[in-house]
């Protein structure tokens, strides 16, 4: 388990295949992912279970749960890239009532923190709609840099999208959070706050 300011970050789990269904069945939650309706199956979810959710070396999915122990969204890496010390993030949160209320950037800096100062990765990257100016500007607050634009790139609710592509280096993580800081999730006057 990864614990952040907030949040805690543990493995999916079987008992955690019903809330992932639901938040696949929801149309603005997939709204945020660019697909207008679910495309992850409850056999594909099981089958996630017994494959790719078990294993933490190349990809690790993680359940985000909410400071009273309610599971509210997932968040995972993927593509990691050992000789080039890279990965890719996604997050979702599935619960719309927690959405906004800063678990999100919570979530986020503590897989940071663990694919940097514990994977010792170099480099992670992450897509976002354009649209989605909440979560750029979260994104941006806690230092990805934009690097460009993927035009049209995801075709949502008839129209076509551009996708934002973001990255953030461990140099840059470690000017901006602190190498020696890596146990706790920085807090405000201390280093730049998380956003809400």
């Amino acid at each position: 388990m990864l614990t952040g300011e907030r949040i805690t970050l543990r493995p999916v789990q079987s008992g955690d295949l019903p809330v992932m269904h639901s938040w696949f069945d929801d149309p603005e939650t997939m709204a945020y992912w660019a697909s207008p309706r679910p495309f992850v199956t409850v056999r594909q979810f099981e089958s996630d279970l017994a494959g790719r959710f078990s294993r933490f070396d190349l990809a690790g999915y993680f359940i985000i749960i909410d400071p009273e122990g309610k599971p509210i969204g997932r968040i995972e890496y993927e593509a990691l890239d050992e000789r080039n010390g890279s990965a890719e993030i996604g997050i979702m949160i599935g619960e719309a009532e927690a959405r906004g209320l800063g678990y999100g950037p919570d979530a986020v800096f503590t897989l940071l923190r663990y694919l940097f100062w514990d994977r010792n990765l170099h480099r992670v990257d992450l897509t976002v709609l354009a649209w989605n100016e909440r979560a750029i500007r979260a994104y941006r607050r806690i230092g990805f840099v934009h690097e460009g634009i993927h035009r049209d790139h995801r075709f949502v609710d008839g129209t076509y999208v551009d996708e934002l592509h973001m990255s953030l280096l461990r140099a840059e993580f470690d000017t901006r959070y602190g190498a020696a800081q890596a146990s706790a999730t920085p807090s405000e006057g201390s280093s730049p706050a998380l956003p809400a």
